[in-house]
C-alpha cells in the first residue's frame, strides 16, 4: 500500500467516506474487490483449517463481501454473518449465524432497525468462538484504529477479549484504499484491528494491549450512543436519520439510493405530521 494512497488527515467526517463509497460504480466497486481478494492468500498463512469467519453484508457502498465468501467456499472456511440484539433490544453484542449458501444475495434476511440485513438461526456463536471477523468500517489509520458507523456493537463484542490478549478472533478489516487514513483519534473503548485489506494491498498492525485499553469501568462507545439508537424507533425513522447524516443529495444521487414511491411516501409523511401540527396551533390559539 503506497503512501500516495494515504489520506493525510485526522478526525475526517464520516459522510466524507460514504458519499466517497456510493460515487462507485457497481462495476469499480466488483473490480476493486477482486483485486483486494487476491491478498487473502496472505491471510489464510495465519489461519487452521476449517477455520471459522465472520463476514458481513455490504448494504451501504462498501468494498463488496462476496469474494470473501468465495474464498471461505474454496477453502472449506465456514462463514458467518453477525446478528444484532439476539439477547434482546437493548443487547449490543454480535453473536454469529452460520452461512449455508454461496451467494450472500440468496441467503433470507430481514432488515434490522439500523438498516443492516440479518439472517437468524439458532445456531449462534460467540465472538470468540470464530478464528477471524472482517470488521466493517468508515475509516482506519496506519494504527489499526478503526472509525465505525458509531454503534459501538464490534467495539462492545470485542471489547473484553481485546483486554484479556486472547489470540482470536483476529479482527480485520476489509475496504476500499481511499478509507485508509494518517491518523484517527482513539477512544479508551475502541478496539483496534488487527490488519487491513484493501484493494493495493494488506497492512498488519501491531496492538498489544496497554494500559490504555485495559481500563475497566470506561464507558464504551455503545453508551454514548443510546440516545442515537432510542431515535431511530422504526424503519421510517432509521431511514429519515440515515440519509439526514449525509450531505445533500443531487437528483441523480437520490434516485439512485432511494425509489419514487418511497420518497413518495416519505414526503407525505412530512406532510402529514405538518398539516397536524398547524391544526395543533389553530387550536391553541
Amino acid at each position: 500500500m503506497s503512501k500516495n494512497q494515504i489520506m493525510p488527515t485526522t478526525n475526517p467526517p464520516r459522510r466524507q467516506f460514504t458519499r466517497q463509497r456510493r460515487q462507485l460504480t457497481a462495476s469499480e466497486r466488483r473490480q476493486r474487490s477482486r483485486a483486494a481478494s487476491l491478498q487473502l492468500i496472505k491471510l489464510q498463512q495465519r489461519l487452521p483449517p476449517n477455520a471459522r469467519i465472520g463476514l458481513y453484508y455490504d448494504g451501504f457502498g462498501e468494498l463488496p463481501t462476496q469474494p470473501l465468501l468465495d474464498w471461505c467456499l474454496r477453502l472449506g472456511y465456514q462463514a458467518y454473518l453477525p446478528v444484532v440484539g439476539s439477547l434482546g433490544r437493548d443487547d449490543k453484542r454480535l453473536r454469529f449465524v452460520p452461512i449455508y449458501h454461496s451467494k450472500l444475495l440468496n441467503i433470507p434476511s430481514r432488515i434490522h432497525r439500523l438498516g443492516m440485513k440479518q439472517n437468524h438461526s439458532r445456531r449462534l456463536l460467540w465472538a470468540q468462538e470464530l478464528d477471524i471477523i472482517i470488521c466493517p468500517l468508515v475509516a482506519v489509520d496506519l494504527n489499526g484504529n478503526r472509525m465505525g458507523m458509531g454503534g459501538g456493537f464490534y467495539d462492545t463484542t470485542l471489547g473484553k477479549s481485546h483486554r484479556s490478549g486472547a489470540a482470536k478472533p483476529l479482527k480485520i478489516g476489509w475496504c476500499y484504499d481511499f478509507q485508509v487514513v494518517e491518523e484517527l483519534t482513539r477512544q479508551p473503548w475502541d478496539v483496534p484491528l488487527d490488519g487491513v485489506i484493501t484493494p493495493s494491498g494488506i497492512r498488519w498492525f501491531d496492538n498489544n494491549v496497554t494500559a490504555h485499553d485495559s481500563a475497566e469501568g470506561k464507558a464504551s462507545s455503545a453508551d454514548t450512543v443510546d440516545t442515537y439508537l432510542q431515535t431511530l424507533g422504526n424503519d421510517d425513522a432509521r431511514e429519515m436519520l440515515y440519509y439526514s447524516q449525509e450531505q445533500t443529495f443531487s437528483s441523480n444521487e437520490l434516485s439512485s439510493v432511494i425509489n419514487e414511491a418511497r420518497l413518495n411516501k416519505l414526503l407525505a409523511q412530512s406532510d402529514e405530521f405538518l398539516s397536524h401540527l398547524s391544526g395543533e396551533i389553530d387550536n391553541f390559539d
